[in-house]
C-alpha cells in the first residue's frame, strides 16, 4: 500500500506470466497534487531501458484508477528496506553499493 495505491500480484491471462500492478485513487493523486510526479513516474518506466529500473509493460486507467502493469521483481525495493529499517549497517550498505555498481556495469552474481 501506498499514499493513493497498492501494488498487488497477478497473472496475465494471455501469456500466463506473474506481473505485479500498481492501481492508484486518481481522485487522491489529484488531491494530494501529485498528478505531474505520476505522470513523470509513468513516463520514466515507459521510456527507460535500464536493469535496475522495473519495466512497464503497460499502463491503462478507468474513471477511478490509473493502472501500471510491471514486470514483477520478488523482494521488494531498495525505498521500503529503507522506510523499515531506517539505518542500515555499513555492511549491507557496501552490499547494495555493490549490487548497484555490478548491475550498472552489467555483471551478474
Amino acid at each position: 500500500r501506498g499514499a493513493f495505491g497498492e501494488v498487488r500480484v497477478c497473472k496475465w491471462k494471455e501469456t500466463g506470466e506473474v506481473v505485479a500492478m500498481k492501481k492508484m485513487n486518481k481522485s487522491e493523486m489529484e488531491y494530494k497534487n501529485q498528478v505531474a510526479h505520476i505522470r513523470a513516474e509513468r513516463d520514466i518506466l515507459a521510456t527507460a531501458s535500464i536493469p535496475w529500473i522495473v519495466e512497464l509493460k503497460c499502463s491503462f486507467q478507468d474513471e477511478k484508477y490509473l493502472y501500471l502493469v510491471m514486470e514483477y521483481l520478488a523482494g521488494g525495493d531498495l525505498m521500503t528496506l529503507l522506510m523499515k529499517r531506517d539505518i542500515l549497517t555499513e555492511e549491507e550498505s557496501k552490499f547494495y553499493m555493490a549490487e548497484s555498481v555490478m548491475m550498472r556495469l552489467g555483471s551478474k552474481c
